[in-house]
């Protein structure tokens, strides 16, 4: 599942919230009440200095574990802290998080997605993880889930893999100019059909080279000491940074 690392400033957001927990039979019941309440009872129409038409869906307060309580919080960005009746202020922390984008019927696409979030090896935070709803749609709707990570700025995304053969995508050129999420996130590289190195990882079920019983390799070196792309062995060192625990 293709996601991107994204610093983020501090969000004040105004909602209203509730406590529930993945094992819970009655999670379901809770998150679509608390979105009821909070469309169809007036707490969003009486929220001021609304920052735009977006809905979030937070989730705080973890202990750490995917079967523990948490908050789920239903509310929208504002500009302004004011408090009121009937909603809490509360801020989503600046950081460093992981941006997943899904597409499709609300319910379905966001509950596979973080169905398919739960099962990757991210540096979870488990301090503040939301769903940004770009449109009211609920047949073809567009979320942004982000993912809070270890770290407090982009410095820190290379405790994230961010690619097959250790090169660091968060100080690649191409990155920017190209869209490029890195090879780890993606189906083939921008600059071809396929990548060798990225093939074999895949193909052996290793989130990096550095995973692999013959790193480094032929392949790897070949690619690391190259004349044109090379980067003198840095991205064999990085696979072995990565690998340590």
């Amino acid at each position: 599942m293709e996601y991107e690392i994204v610093t983020r400033k501090e969000t004040i957001v105004a909602g209203i919230s509730a406590r529930t927990n993945n094992g819970d039979p009655d999670m379901g019941t809770v998150i679509s009440g608390l979105w009821s309440r909070f469309f169809h009872e007036g707490i969003y129409d009486g929220i001021p200095h609304r920052a735009n038409e977006k809905a979030l869906g937070i989730y705080t307060d973890y202990a750490g574990d995917e079967r523990a309580d948490y908050t789920v919080m239903a509310a929208c960005e504002i500009t302004e802290a004011v408090e009121g009746r009937g909603y809490v202020i509360r801020r989503i922390p600046a950081g460093l998080y992981a941006r997943f984008v899904v597409r499709g019927d609300r319910i379905k696409a966001v509950a596979e997605g973080w169905q398919r979030i739960w099962q990757m090896k991210l540096p979870r935070a488990f301090q503040c993880d939301f769903e940004e709803y770009q449109n009211d749609s609920m047949e073809n709707t567009e979320i942004h889930i982000y993912v809070g990570l270890k770290g407090e700025n982009q410095d820190m995304a290379e405790t994230v893999i961010q690619s097959r053969c250790g090169l660091l995508c968060s100080e690649c050129s191409y990155r920017e100019p190209m869209n490029c999420p890195g090879c780890s996130h993606m189906e083939k590289p921008f600059w071809g059909d396929h990548c060798p190195v990225k093939g074999c990882c895949e193909g052996n079920q290793q989130a990096h080279c550095g995973e692999c019983e013959k790193f480094p390799c032929d392949l790897l070196t070949s690619f690391a000491y190259d004349e044109k792309q090379g980067d003198e062995g840095r991205r064999i060192q990085q696979c072995r940074d990565w690998k340590k625990p």
